[in-house]
């Protein structure tokens, strides 16, 4: 016996028999009597969500990322939610400990500043101090400070200067 043979009778066998219940199918019938025709694929229902559920999903993922965001970037929130904001007084001045082995010394931290002669932008440029030059504070004030350098008093930007102990 070839295989051609073996195929065909193993064709025969099971165009026989029913696939379902082992029964005998009569000659040139496509289906079994008692089990019928064969049932096609089962429709399958498509599991997607309601545009109510897929809104409710995006509202959480959105608060999950936002509270990752706050969390991560150390996010000030009782400053944000305070009807107040609460300011110190303007006239409060930080006392600087008087010790007689420690002196607080004020110096440049640009490369370069103009002293002024008014605590203005556009006022005349008296001289300028070099990085790390020491200044004496008469007057130090948000914006503007009265300094005094050498011989010669004038205004710089606060925001240029800085201060240490030694």
């Amino acid at each position: 016996m070839n295989f051609d043979e073996i195929t065909q009778r193993e064709s025969a066998l099971i165009r026989d028999y029913c696939v379902s219940c082992n029964q005998s199918l009569p000659r040139g019938a496509a289906f079994c009597e008692h089990c019928g025709p064969p049932k096609g694929p089962q429709e399958t229902q498509e599991s997607g969500i309601t545009f109510w559920q897929a809104m409710k999903r995006i509202v959480l993922m959105t608060l999950v990322f936002a509270l990752i965001v706050i969390y991560k970037m150390d996010w000030d929130y009782q400053a944000f939610f305070s009807s107040s904001v609460e300011s110190p007084p303007a006239d409060q001045v930080r006392e600087v400990p008087e010790d007689e082995d420690y002196e607080l010394f004020h110096y440049v931290n640009v490369s370069f500043a103009n002293i002024r002669e008014k605590p203005d932008e556009n006022a005349k440029i008296i001289t300028g101090a070099g990085k790390g030059e020491r200044l004496i504070i008469l007057e130090k004030g948000e914006h503007w400070s009265q300094v005094k350098l050498g011989d010669k008093q004038g205004w710089i930007a606060t925001r240029l200067l800085s201060s240490s102990i030694e």
